[in-house]
C-alpha cells in the first residue's frame, strides 16, 4: 500500500518503486518483466477536466508522434475520471499509454500506465489500483492564483 499522508492506493506486485525526478509525482514504478511503468501525481489546478481534455487534445493532435486512441470521460467507483488512451514512437519501439485524470479541491490527481504494446487485458490490472486509491485531505490549497502544501 503506498500512502503519502495526503491519498493512499494498492501498489501491484512485483513493481518496484523508482525515485521521482518531479516535485508532483508521488510515485513511480517499474515492472522490467512486462516492461511496465505506473506514474501517480497530483498537481494543483484552477481548471476542471473539460478544460483540461481540451488542452490534451490540442497538444496531441499538433504532436507527429502520438496517436490519439481514446479520450473520452468514464466512470469509476462512482467517480468522474477523464481517460485518454495515446500511442508514441520513439523511433524504434511503439509505446501506449493510459492516462486517467481526476479533479477535486483544486488538486489534479493523475496515473498514468505506458507499456510497449495494446493488451485489453490489463484493463482490470489499471482500474484496480484506480479504485483503490483514497484522497484523505488534499495535497494542495490553491488560493488568489497562488498554490501550497496543505499542512492541516
Amino acid at each position: 500500500m503506498f500512502t503519502n499522508g495526503f491519498s493512499t492506493l494498492q501498489m501491484p506486485k512485483d513493481f518496484e518503486a523508482v525515485n521521482a525526478k518531479d516535485e508532483f509525482t508521488e510515485l513511480y514504478l517499474v515492472d522490467t518483466k512486462i516492461p511496465m511503468t505506473i506514474k501517480f501525481s497530483t498537481t494543483p489546478t484552477l481548471v476542471g477536466l473539460p478544460e483540461i481534455r481540451d488542452d490534451i487534445e490540442k497538444n496531441v493532435k499538433t504532436n507527429e508522434r502520438i496517436t490519439l486512441i481514446e479520450s473520452d470521460f468514464v466512470l469509476i467507483n462512482g467517480t468522474i475520471y477523464y481517460k485518454i488512451v495515446s500511442s508514441f514512437s520513439d523511433g524504434e519501439k511503439e509505446i501506449r499509454r493510459n492516462e486517467f485524470l481526476y479533479v477535486e479541491d483544486n488538486n489534479l490527481y493523475i496515473f498514468e500506465f505506458t507499456y510497449p504494446y495494446a493488451d485489453r487485458e490489463l484493463d482490470d490490472f489499471y482500474l484496480d489500483i484506480i479504485r483503490s486509491f483514497k484522497i484523505s485531505v488534499p495535497k494542495y490549497i490553491v488560493e488568489n492564483g497562488e498554490y501550497r502544501i496543505n499542512h492541516e
